[in-house]
């Protein structure tokens, strides 16, 4: 998507749930820990926002995806006081017969390169929940990973994503005619959104039913979108 949006995250507990005191925050307010753990769907915005949020650190960072990194040599000093962020780890777990192998991988790589700082994407349901985080914490250097699920895009990111990457001249009527039909929780993640938006012609021609509109909703969200994914089916 052209349009970026600040996202916002929420903390969780070790068991997987929401911590009763947690607050919505912007995924930037995290940009002090040491290590961390990124949750979310298919195309709710993970590589999206550690792109973006490795582009602000600039040198201080390093984007990788879970693949890559496994095969990455680098030398201790090109890494030193930057973060890493490795991304797609469910893409690496993704067709192999033991999930816990590529993890204790990068497990590995991490201690062996000195306990960077770092964060690491997953889909949530390729989480392993307390067990993945209690192994996890063995290569952090303060011995604490903070886990984190992406939260959904918020009415203003909706309408400004609209509005923005999609050039949609009236973006609460498009919302108000996803609720309508019944389809307004597509709205919430991006590549949904994405997808139906499409789907409709950016707004303009939206199908006579609501079942017209789900159908062609469907029809675009049919197909899996990581090619990793995709291979290991």
């Amino acid at each position: 998507m052209n349009m970026l949006v600040e996202r916002t995250c929420t903390e969780l507990g070790r068991n997987g749930a929401d911590s009763p005191e947690a607050e919505s925050r912007p995924l930037s307010a995290y940009r002090s820990t040491q290590a961390y753990v990124l949750l979310g769907d298919p195309g709710s915005g993970k590589t999206t926002s550690f792109r973006a949020e490795c582009e602000e650190l600039g040198d201080q960072a390093k984007f990788l995806s879970a693949r890559d990194f496994l095969v990455y040599e680098p030398a201790p000093e090109e890494l030193r006081g930057r973060a890493l962020f490795i991304d797609g780890l469910d893409e690496v777990r993704a067709g192999t017969s033991d999930v816990r192998s590529p993890f204790d991988r990068i497990r590995g790589l991490l201690i062996k390169l000195g306990r960077p700082r770092f964060r690491i994407s997953c889909r949530e349901a390729d989480w392993l929940g307390e067990s993945d985080l209690r192994r996890l914490e063995f290569a952090a250097r303060e011995s604490t990973v903070t886990a984190l699920r992406l939260d959904p895009l918020t009415p203003t990111d909706i309408e400004n994503i609209l509005r923005g990457s999609f050039a949609v001249r009236d973006p609460s009527g498009f919302i108000e005619q996803a609720h309508e039909r019944g389809v307004d929780g597509l709205l919430l993640n991006p590549q949904s959104l994405e997808l139906l938006a499409k789907a409709v012609h950016q707004g303009i021609d939206w199908p006579e039913s609501r079942f017209e509109t789900f159908k062609l909703a469907c029809v675009q969200m049919a197909g899996e979108c990581n090619a990793e994914h995709r291979h290991a089916k």
